[in-house]
């Protein structure tokens, strides 16, 4: 029951290194790998991860956004930026190897702790597929926000740049929704639209450099 939670990461991680097949990917993968250890490890010793779901959106959504997405994105990709003296375009390059392998660890920590009973469906299937949406949607842009800087195009870095702001910022807006029984149809409507989006803008981007 858990196999899709569990794997779907770690199966994108892999299909992605096939692909580009650069051995450079190995330490941020790993550097991500060892950070979700670790704070998976502190979040269990040293706080209770059980908590009562409030009838309220707003609180639903401040908790998913700080401990399951957004604070946990922006920290430790700003971390490894800091930490690593690599140029801006390898650290950029390797945005999807690091924050997929730390939420390959990281998300299936957070669902499976705050489940007491059973798990849901949306946990265990629409969850992890718009988390890693967001990575692939985020490297993309990332990417797309670099170029325009560099080529002095802030007409295609500035709306990047808000993409970029609204996938961090949409799984935690689901999570919301859903734990305050809102319409799963929608939710799950809403979740394969954005889950698409990536798909549509790789190909988009694609046609326009030829």
């Amino acid at each position: 029951m858990l196999l899709f939670l569990l794997l779907l990461l770690p199966a994108a991680f892999l299909v992605y290194a096939f692909i580009i097949k650069d051995r450079s990917i190995i330490l941020p993968a790993f550097a991500g790998l060892i950070t979700a250890t670790f704070v998976c490890a502190c979040r269990f010793f040293f706080s209770y991860e059980h908590r009562l779901i409030y009838f309220s959106f707003s609180e639903n959504f401040v908790y998913y956004l700080v401990k399951q997405c957004f604070l946990p994105l922006f920290i430790v990709a700003a971390v490894y930026a800091l930490v690593s003296r690599d140029k801006a375009e390898y650290k950029i390059k390797n945005f999807f190897p690091l924050m997929c392998s730390f939420f390959a660890v990281y998300l299936p920590y957070c669902i499976i702790t705050a489940s007491e009973v059973y798990y849901q469906a949306y946990d265990l299937f629409l969850k992890p597929v718009i988390y890693l949406s967001m990575l692939v949607q985020i490297a993309l842009s990332l990417n797309s926000v670099y170029n325009g800087i560099k080529n002095k195009k802030f007409v295609i870095a500035v709306p990047n740049g808000l993409i970029i702001l609204l996938f961090a910022i949409y799984p935690a807006i689901s999570d919301a929704l859903y734990a305050i029984d809102f319409s799963f149809a929608l939710i799950l409507i809403l979740g394969i639209v954005y889950s698409i989006i990536p798909a549509v803008y790789f190909f988009l981007t694609k046609l326009l450099k030829k």
